[in-house]
């Protein structure tokens, strides 16, 4: 059966799911919900999501919502090339990094992304650089979790593919790179060069 996904462009979200998808070599049948027209808040969506969000992945007539399940699910269908460990705790810490990169770390991004989504000359520069400070500061934690692995788990994972988009967020809000942040810097330079998350720039 095909799968169908729900998505925009751009959306981190839906980026993530795109990005497990090439992974695996799996081909899927888009439908466009525009987010800047609210279409995920119409009722005939929220009858998919209750959540009024995307991205949305159907296949076999099952319905699965927020991207990292999305990812878990087709890791564990489709377990070829396998995108998780199978040491129970590098399962648990790659969600563990997942929950600090996107939650943890959420006030400062979300901050600063307001701020860029203004026009320039309506943008508070003080404010800016402080929440730019404040994300490398959080970061450390990240940076240090990289230790001299590659990715984040060692091998290439699900763990890697739920925080880039995030990251290359904050590489477009100016963020990132950052000189105290070199190890990041390599991990998003090497992310980059992967054909799937090529696809999704």
């Amino acid at each position: 059966m095909a799968i169908t996904l729900y998505h925009d462009t751009p959306s981190s979200n839906c980026d993530r799911t795109k990005i497990a998808l090439a992974e695996k070599g799996l081909k899927w049948d888009g439908v466009r919900v525009r987010l800047t027209n609210k279409e995920q808040k119409k009722l005939e969506f929220l009858k998919l999501n209750p959540y009024g969000k995307i991205p949305v992945l159907i296949e076999d007539g099952n319905v699965l919502f927020e991207s990292c399940i999305i990812n878990e699910y087709l890791d564990e269908k489709y377990p070829d090339p396998p995108l998780m460990p199978k040491d129970p705790y590098l399962r648990r810490r790659g969600r563990v990094l997942v929950d600090y990169a996107l939650n943890f770390v959420h006030e400062p991004y979300w901050d600063l992304r307001g701020e860029m989504l203004k026009p320039a000359d309506k943008r508070n520069g003080a404010l800016m650089e402080d929440k730019r400070r404040g994300l490398r500061d959080l970061l450390q934690y990240v940076e240090a979790a990289l230790d001299d692995k590659p990715y984040f788990l060692g091998d290439f994972s699900l763990t890697d593919i739920a925080v880039v988009p995030r990251f290359l967020r904050m590489e477009t809000y100016g963020a990132l790179p950052a000189p105290s942040l070199p190890r990041l810097n390599a991990w998003l330079a090497r992310m980059k060069e992967r054909p799937s998350v090529q696809a999704i720039l």
